[in-house]
């Protein structure tokens, strides 16, 4: 009982409480101090990941021995896949709903920002895209090399990566949420969404939570238990792709929640930090609702199946470029809105806006989708290449 109360989930619900109650009385001086703190250890998270992506991705590929090659193979289109499917989706359950008018944007402008009262800088030794690609390519090198002194460095990292997961992040990340949660209390974000798109924000969340849930519910086996048990081991990462807005942030936890959900746990540590950065599902259903109904509410008729098939199709591409900034997934399909949808400059700057306001929801939704996708790489990788 008392390790379920100390979870991480329930944790942050009870600073969640704490600051929607008792937040107003804090002076801004401690507010700015704690959200230099979070931003503090945002920064050594980001330090850290490098190293836990390379090592979870080098692990798991020599792990699974000549299938290397097969599962990027299998990665990439189905990453492609699952983002067109999330496009198409949003698409058709959106659209009726905004055609009656009831979701429309005017308003999207937030005020009284909470700056940090410091700020330590910590820049990464390298990025994330290239400790992943030197992951996967060393570790296809050392599986068809089979050479031995890599499985020993192999086992080291690893060792060194849990290590650096579950004795250094994971203990931090309540005092990591805490300043992010004083930030929207402060800016009145959750105010602010809940009284002017109240109705878009509920249509968000609930398509692309829904979405995801229903796949992992067939995954599952169409056992609700089990589709429950899945979504609560990968809760922790969820709540911090909530709160921090940051999916990167979230793969740690995201891998240990995975591997709970995975016949094989190795698999988890090549497919949520491979994917992490291309498979955003929160992405594909926030950006296209947000354009739709802002086409509504500056009176543009909604696109055709031919210039949704379009945009998708170039926002499967999109995907791979997405900066890690907040509202940078909103920034790469700027183009895409203005040349393929025609949106005006006016209409391109309210996108941006209302993006960065929704964030927390389409961070948690594409963390969410990560777990998901984990498991559903396992199925499909289980059916085309694992030997009987």
């Amino acid at each position: 009982m008392l390790k379920k109360i100390l979870s991480l989930p329930a944790i942050i619900f009870a600073a969640l409480i704490g600051v929607g109650c008792f937040g107003s009385c804090l002076d801004i001086s401690t507010k700015e101090n704690l959200l230099a703190v979070s931003l503090l250890l945002k920064g050594v998270i980001a330090f850290a990941l490098p190293m836990l992506v390379f090592s979870f991705v080098l692990y798991g590929l020599l792990s699974l021995k000549n299938e290397s090659i097969k599962m990027v193979l299998i990665l990439l289109p189905l990453v492609c896949v699952s983002n067109f499917s999330g496009f198409w989706v949003s698409y058709m359950a959106a659209v009726p709903i905004i055609k009656t008018g009831i979701v429309t944007i005017s308003k999207f402008d937030v005020r009284d920002v909470l700056t940090p009262a410091w700020e330590f800088n910590i820049i990464p030794l390298v990025k994330n895209d290239v400790a992943l690609l030197a992951g996967v390519a060393l570790g296809i090198v050392g599986n068809l090399t089979k050479w031995r002194a890599i499985d020993n460095v192999k086992v080291k990292l690893n060792v060194a990566a849990n290590f650096i997961l579950k004795k250094v992040i994971c203990p931090v990340l309540p005092i990591f949420v805490l300043g992010f949660i004083i930030k929207m209390q402060h800016e009145g974000t959750l105010g602010l969404m809940a009284r002017e798109y109240a109705v878009l924000l509920l249509l968000v969340g609930v398509l692309s939570y829904g979405y995801i849930f229903v796949v992992m519910f067939m995954l599952a086996g169409r056992r609700l238990q089990s589709a429950f048990s899945k979504f609560r081991n990968l809760l922790p990462g969820v709540l911090i792709g909530l709160f921090c807005m940051s999916s990167a942030a979230a793969i740690p936890v995201t891998i240990d929640g995975s591997e709970k959900n995975l016949e094989n746990p190795d698999i988890a540590k090549f497919v949520v930090p491979a994917a992490a950065n291309m498979h955003l599902l929160g992405d594909c259903f926030a950006i296209p609702i947000i354009g739709l109904a802002l086409m509504v509410s500056f009176g543009y008729e909604l696109p055709t199946l031919w210039q949704y098939l379009t945009f998708t199709l170039y926002g499967v591409v999109a995907k791979f470029a997405a900066a890690g900034i907040p509202g940078g997934s909103a920034l790469v399909f700027l183009p895409l809105f203005e040349n393929i949808l025609g949106f005006s400059p006016q209409m391109l700057t309210a996108v941006v806006a209302v993006y960065v306001l929704f964030d927390p929801i389409a961070t948690s939704s594409n963390v969410f989708g990560h777990g998901m996708f984990a498991i559903l790489f396992e199925k499909v990788y289980n059916r085309l290449a694992r030997r009987k």
